[in-house]
């Protein structure tokens, strides 16, 4: 067994890569030239991949961390993969530099909070309850919560990756090198886990402004996580596929078939917590996110819990499915699919709302009643709300709220069990009462459409042209040193790893 193996990165790879981008490009134009006057699809698919990916390559890094400081040696035959996926946070700097020139140049309109005159008192676009949050939703707090978190990530990233090549070619007995990476493995865990909340707050929750959930950094990291988990998966299968990695057996492969359907079951567990308690508190301000979706994107909300839970669930419950390469290829294939549906389910409506509603102000539709509406006498609770709808491209909860305000203002219950019932219809069709709206109108941005609804064939277009960009990062940082850690201290633990699961029937389960 040749340990010291080099990848090579082929020109056929590199010109099938090329034409991947190539294809990407070309999809990312079609859709810039086809879309409304803020090219709203484009930059709402830009912020899509540029959060998923980089998330992949954050999370890849963070798992490997835990695995170091955990001192797991059963994965050292598969490290360099996870070291070489983490660098592509490097390409992630720039992919969300170009969302944060956008928020500075108001090149786009994916953020309600960055639109003009919603934190100014004195603007008829007023809007309290972002001014409220104005201390952290800014472009300055965007900037330094998406693009410099990204930079601190790979620094630790690329100091973490130096040790352990420096391990192999430093002649050196007392594991100093080791001891590095584990330094700056456990030193990344509470950074990383602390400031991955505030970039997927500013980067994607901030995009639906009204709304919050405690549970959001968790859930939408941990779908990252399983897109990294099952990219792990189909790399490894790859690249065994053209003679490399003949040390990684049917027990490496089973012991990450287990990380992956385990955290499926914990991501669908963080996915229903989120749902159930929003749902049953029935807060205005909580349920319209899931109310929304349900009802104008049910091939999203649902197509989620399948892709995601129950195909991984069912397919890899057994315990031999975990040790066929087959299998876990094709089971993978599905869950990295699912999650990059999952960040589309979490982007495309709130973004396409704002929009709708910013095209409605640059119209001129948004003035008068609702003006007067903001000033009139009422109960502290219905004036809250009606000055939330004075924000006139407000984010898909604002009509919402407005409809709220007008039931509360006659004498209703803002919060009866059909609440939530009541919000989500005020915003398709009661936003003409408050507003003086045409319900038509108002509908249009719900009506079915590629893009949004679901995605179109230029939507999968761009998934090949930034699964190409990231392959091809990847592949190139795999080539520039060993595919093992060759002075690793568990290596030879990890070339001998075994689960101890003997299968009946299994066709080379224990015998490698």
């Amino acid at each position: 067994m040749n340990l010291n193996t080099q990848f090579v990165f082929e020109s056929k790879t590199k010109r099938l890569l090329y034409g991947g981008m190539a294809l990407g490009v070309l999809c990312l134009l079609y859709i810039y030239m086809n879309d409304d006057a803020y090219h709203t699809r484009f930059w709402s698919t830009w912020l899509h991949h540029a959060v998923f990916f980089s998330g992949i390559s954050f999370t890849a890094m963070f798992f490997l961390s835990g695995q170091i400081t955990a001192f797991a040696g059963w994965n050292t035959v598969i490290r360099r993969v996870w070291e070489s996926m983490s660098q592509f946070m490097w390409v992630g700097i720039i992919l969300m530099g170009l969302v944060v020139a956008g928020v500075w140049g108001h090149l786009h309109h994916l953020y309600h909070w960055n639109a003009e005159g919603v934190t100014d008192p004195n603007s008829p676009h007023f809007d309290k309850i972002i001014a409220g949050k104005a201390g952290f939703l800014n472009p300055v707090w965007f900037t330094v919560g998406t693009v410099g978190f990204l930079a601190v990530w790979y620094f630790w990233a690329m100091k973490l990756r130096q040790a352990s090549v420096d391990q192999d070619t430093m002649e050196t007995e007392d594991f100093k090198y080791y001891k590095k990476q584990r330094k700056w493995a456990a030193s990344f865990l509470p950074l990383g886990g602390f400031l991955s909340t505030v970039f997927l707050w500013q980067s994607v929750m901030s995009i639906d402004t009204h709304w919050y959930s405690t549970m959001f950094a968790w859930y939408s990291m941990v779908s990252t996580w399983l897109g990294a988990i099952s990219l792990t998966v189909i790399l490894i299968i790859y690249l065994k596929s053209l003679g490399y990695m003949e040390y990684v057996t049917f027990d490496h492969l089973h012991d990450i078939g287990k990380f992956l359907f385990g955290i499926s079951v914990f991501w669908t567990y963080l996915w229903f917590d989120q749902f159930m308690l929003i749902w049953y508190a029935n807060n205005g301000e909580e349920t319209i996110y899931f109310f929304e979706r349900m009802n104008h994107y049910p091939v999203l909300f649902w197509g989620n819990l399948v892709l995601n839970f129950v195909t991984p669930f069912f397919i890899l419950m057994r315990n031999d499915t975990k040790r066929k390469f087959g299998t876990m290829f094709f089971v993978a294939l599905i869950v990295f699919f699912g999650h990059w549906w999952d960040f589309f389910y979490m982007i495309k409506p709130g973004a396409r709302t704002a929009a709708h509603e910013a095209m409605e102000l640059a119209e001129g539709k948004h003035h008068g009643s609702s003006h007067e509406t903001a000033h009139a006498p009422a109960a502290p609770a219905a004036a809250h709300h009606a000055e939330e709808h004075t924000a006139a491209p407000a984010t898909a909860d604002t009509a919402a709220h407005a409809g709220e305000a007008a039931h509360a203002e006659a004498g209703h219950e803002a919060h009866t069990p059909d609440a939530a019932a009541h919000e989500g219809a005020s915003h398709g069709e009661g936003h003409e009462a408050a507003a003086g709206h045409h319900g038509e109108e108002a509908d249009e941005s719900k009506s079915f459409k590629f893009g949004y609804t679901i995605p179109g064939l230029d939507d999968l277009g761009v998934l090949i042209g930034f699964l190409s960009l990231f392959l091809f990062f990847f592949f190139n940082q795999l080539s520039k040193s060993s595919l093992v850690p060759l002075k690793d201290p568990f290596l030879d633990e990890s070339l001998h790893h075994e689960t101890g699961a003997m299968i009946e029937g299994e066709e080379g389960g224990a015998h490698h």
